[in-house]
């Protein structure tokens, strides 16, 4: 398992944070949950996973101020972000123009959830490939 990639889950919700958590574990990842922001930021700084999934509205912090900490922290700046939101893609879009690197709508579709939590993983995997064109 110590190869597994590591993804840090900060979702307010027991119940959502618990069904993504079965999820991306039953694919094979390794997942540490956080219940707000705050929380997330530190696990972020101890974890350094492969990808950060947030809820955008959550209290103490919010996934907007997450996404904009992780950006402003160089060892985890790179780290892509993957936010989810029931609020409509009005608070998507801004997330996005802070830094998030994909959205996915609540209530989360498992296959474009998982989809997109493959290629954001994948995408980590072969940054140093990506500038060659097959």
């Amino acid at each position: 398992m110590s190869d597994a990639k590591k993804i840090l889950v900060v979702e307010d919700d027991d119940v959502e944070r618990e069904l993504i958590a079965l999820a991306l574990e039953r694919r094979g990842y390794q997942v540490v949950a956080a219940e707000d922001g705050v929380r997330g930021y530190e696990e972020a700084l101890r974890l350094r996973p492969d990808l950060i999934i947030t809820d955008i509205q959550m209290p103490a912090a919010d996934g907007v101020h997450l996404v904009r900490r992780v950006r402003d922290t160089t060892e985890i700046a790179a780290t892509p972000i993957l936010v989810t939101t029931g609020f409509g893609t009005g608070n998507a879009s801004f997330s996005l123009a802070q830094g998030a690197t994909a959205y996915e709508p609540k209530p989360i579709n498992p296959e474009s959830f998982l989809a997109t939590v493959d290629r954001l993983i994948n995408q980590g995997t072969m940054s140093s490939v990506t500038d060659n064109d097959e």
